[in-house]
């Protein structure tokens, strides 16, 4: 079972931040999660929500700044960290993938937002030889899976779906079949023996978010989950 740093080592570091990935790497962590968005001027970069609010107290919207603007705006002040910045998806690359061996790339672009952030993310791992081979690309938004899947056939996706229910599984399966999807993403909440064996069942890696306690983690594990995204790279280490 892949323990899958989720924002970084994000229980102990301002999560999508430098810090959070250099601890992670230094936990031995092979395994990344982040999520994507592009700034006003069409940079990468790697923050979870659009604004940041939870962040940095502060409520602009990475769509509207640039990155010099963005990169002003200090994101840290957790975990005895005073200052980090929003780091470009670049950095983050450059810094984990010589030791990663899969690196989940979450595409935040709800409605679009973004217009061309797929393409743009697809071309920047088609840049780096080796990282198609570790990357799979997910969003809880559907078109951006569709938008993907247009753009390459052979890319990895995996399927999340917003609020998803144990009665609500079967429709989602044809969702992501019909993308192509190789990986199916659920939340603990319904990380039951029975729904990961469904997956498992119709073809799916399935990968279990988010998990913070060693006891679920453990469970995970039993029931024979593929992955569990954790804020706590050493979770079965504690």
């Amino acid at each position: 079972m892949k323990i899958i740093s989720h924002r970084g080592a994000s229980g102990y570091a301002p999560e999508n931040t430098i810090s959070a990935f250099e601890l992670a790497l230094k936990m031995g962590s092979k395994a990344f999660e982040f999520d994507v968005h592009m700034t006003k001027d069409k940079k990468l970069v790697v923050h979870h929500d659009y604004d940041l609010a939870l962040t940095a107290g502060n409520h602009a919207k990475i769509a509207d700044l640039d990155y010099a603007a963005l990169k002003k705006i200090n994101v840290g002040n957790k975990f005895g960290f005073p200052v980090e910045r929003v780091p470009l998806l670049e950095e983050v690359v450059n810094l984990i993938s010589p030791k990663a061996e899969w690196i989940n790339f979450e595409l935040k672009n709800d409605l679009n937002v973004y217009p061309g952030l797929e393409e743009a993310v697809i071309s920047f791992v088609r840049q780096r030889p080796g990282l198609s081979e570790k990357a799979l690309f997910s969003s809880f938004d559907y078109g951006t899976l569709k938008r993907l899947r247009a753009l390459d056939k052979l890319i990895k996706l995996g399927y999340l779906g917003h609020r998803l229910a144990t009665l609500l599984l079967l429709p989602a399966i044809v969702r992501a079949k019909a993308v192509g999807a190789v990986n199916f993403h659920i939340s603990l909440r319904i990380a039951v023996a029975l729904n990961v064996s469904l997956l498992r069942k119709a073809g799916f890696s399935v990968c279990v978010y988010t998990v913070n306690k060693k006891t679920d983690a453990l469970r995970m594990q039993k029931i024979g989950v593929d992955g569990i995204f954790s804020n706590y790279p050493d979770i079965l280490q504690k």
